[in-house]
């Protein structure tokens, strides 16, 4: 075998080139690698976003379940909160019955005139010969 300091330039293969073969078997010891830095740099984001993601993920399941619970009816509340939250329901029920009921929005609003001319007829209906012949014998006024 050739001694690595007898081959030259010109006779450098890859494996028997003193350049590299110092650099495969050097018993030198490699430079440290700084680990706390490189903690610090790749390790802190990493961690600072998982731990908020945990945090979001949990705000979020946390949300979805109150919603979810407040639609069922299975929240616990107070008696006296049960008791306005039915008085409330209750109210609000009746105030939409008598409004659907009663309230109409479409009829208008009479005239003076309008009411006077309708009160006239209803009163010479009721002053007709027959009927005010039929009063005088039952005796009504």
């Amino acid at each position: 075998m050739i001694p690595a300091s007898a081959i030259t330039r010109s006779h450098c293969s890859h494996r028997f080139c003193p350049r590299i073969a110092n650099r495969m078997f050097s018993t030198r010891p490699k430079r440290k690698q700084e680990g706390s830095l490189h903690m610090f740099r790749a390790g802190a984001p990493m961690i600072l976003f998982c731990a908020l993601g945990v945090w979001v993920v949990s705000n979020g399941i946390e949300g979805k379940n109150k919603e979810r619970d407040a639609s069922q009816g299975r929240l616990s509340v107070s008696e006296r909160q049960a008791m306005m939250t039915k008085e409330h329901d209750d109210l609000v029920e009746r105030m939409n019955h008598v409004v659907s009921k009663d309230f109409d929005n479409t009829k208008r609003i009479e005239r003076p005139e309008e009411i006077l001319a309708r009160r006239r007829k209803e009163r010479e209906a009721r002053n007709v010969w027959y009927k005010r012949w039929w009063r005088s014998i039952r005796g009504q006024s």
